[in-house]
C-alpha cells in the first residue's frame, strides 16, 4: 500500500496523523526530503496491505497517546 493511499484511508476516516519522518535515525523536518532520501522505497518495500492496515487501527484506537512515525523501515506506532 502506498503512502499516498495511506493518507488518503486516514483522511476518510477522519483519523488525524500526526506524522513525523526519519532517516538514519535523524528526524526530518522537511518530508519531502524524506521522500528524495528514499525514491521508490514505498512502492517497492514498504509493508504488506495488511500490515499498514493494522498500523492504522492501531492508531485510532491508540491515537490519543501515540504518533505514527514513517521512517526508511516503514511505520511504526510510538508512545508520546
Amino acid at each position: 500500500m502506498s503512502v499516498t493511499t495511506v493518507l488518503e484511508y486516514c483522511q476518510s476516516i477522519d483519523n488525524p496523523l500526526v506524522l513525523e519522518y526519519f532517516y538514519k535515525g535523524e528526524k526530518l523536518e522537511d518530508p519531502a526530503l524524506f521522500f528524495d532520501l528514499n525514491p521508490g522505497l514505498f512502492e517497492l518495500a514498504f509493508p504488506s496491505h495488511e500490515e499498514t492496515q493494522e498500523m492504522i487501527n492501531k492508531n485510532l484506537l491508540f491515537g490519543t497517546t501515540h504518533k505514527l512515525v514513517i521512517s526508511e523501515y516503514g511505520f511504526n506506532l510510538v508512545f508520546r
